[in-house]
């Protein structure tokens, strides 16, 4: 079935070079794609991909944006998660459809509408975001590519001072120091579910792993990154691109298990802490 583009939908504009520009459409309003005018009425109305003509007569096709697209090109206010990011963190984390998701963090809202489309109809995602006009302009990127989310609950307040929910199938967070949230996270996750922390440097990765550890809470814990290189492929060459998104942060993510003072197990080997705590401790650089 086909999708008609409509007023408010996010969309890109595509040239025979393969070049997009990304835009919202406004009725009466125009879109200068590189020196190309192509007036928003002109596309309104028009089915999904449909070729249109700027008034210098370039031709151009007209797509809905993906959520890659929009989140690319829709206006931030802050730092976003990158798309490889946001993919790798919903699919580490395993959000299902369905799922109940507490997110730290809301920031441009890149991460959220990842963890929407992951929960789907039936799930929820609670995001706690400690400023409230920040929110309103999250909000409206999400709305702008996903329209009303009744599955979506923003609590206007500080995630370090706690999480009201029990029994969540997933803790999200980015957020600068995730580690100061992980006691409120083993009272809020239920026990299989699963912890996820976007960070920017190593160093951040080896505090949060280490408040995992200590907690004995968390017995599986994996660091991760993902660098992302496009190729170029045309009928005389195949090779890389020029450009590629390489290091934007690390995901680091944490499966939560039964308390182990409940029952008789081995103490945990915490050689590698101290090792790793030397090394923060000397000032050696790890990254």
């Amino acid at each position: 079935m086909s999708r008609t583009l409509a007023e408010g939908d996010a969309v890109v504009f595509v040239d025979q070079r393969q070049r997009s520009a990304y835009g919202t459409l406004r009725a009466g309003k125009r879109k200068n794609v590189r020196g190309n005018l192509i007036d928003y009425d002109d596309v309104i109305g028009q089915p999904d991909g449909s070729v249109v003509t700027s008034k210098k007569g370039q031709r151009f096709h007209a797509f809905a944006a993906t959520y890659r697209e929009h989140v690319l090109g829709m206006q931030r206010h802050a730092q976003i998660v990158y798309p490889k990011d946001a993919a790798l963190i919903a699919l580490w984390a395993d959000v299902f459809p369905g799922a109940t998701v507490v997110e730290g963090g809301l920031g441009s809202g890149a991460l959220s509408m990842a963890l929407l489309r992951a929960v789907g109809p039936t799930g929820r995602v609670i995001t706690y975001e400690k400023q409230p006009e920040p929110a309103n302009r999250a909000l409206k990127n999400i709305q702008t590519l996903m329209g009303e989310c009744p599955g979506h609950q923003v609590r206007i307040g500080d995630i370090y001072q706690g999480i009201e929910e029990r029994d969540v199938d997933r803790v999200v967070l980015d957020v600068p120091e995730p580690w100061e949230v992980v006691p409120h996270a083993i009272e809020a996750l239920r026990d299989g579910g699963l912890f996820a922390a976007y960070v920017p440097t190593v160093l951040q990765v080896q505090r949060i792993v280490l408040t995992l550890k200590r907690s004995r809470r968390f017995p599986l814990i994996d660091s991760l990154e993902a660098l992302v290189r496009p190729w170029w492929v045309t009928g005389n060459s195949v090779r890389p691109e020029q450009k590629m998104v390489g290091h934007t942060g690390f995901v680091v993510a944490a499966r939560k298990g039964a308390d182990p003072r409940a029952a008789s197990e081995p103490q945990a080997d915490e050689s590698d802490e101290e090792t790793m705590g030397s090394c923060e401790a000397s000032g050696t650089s790890l990254a």
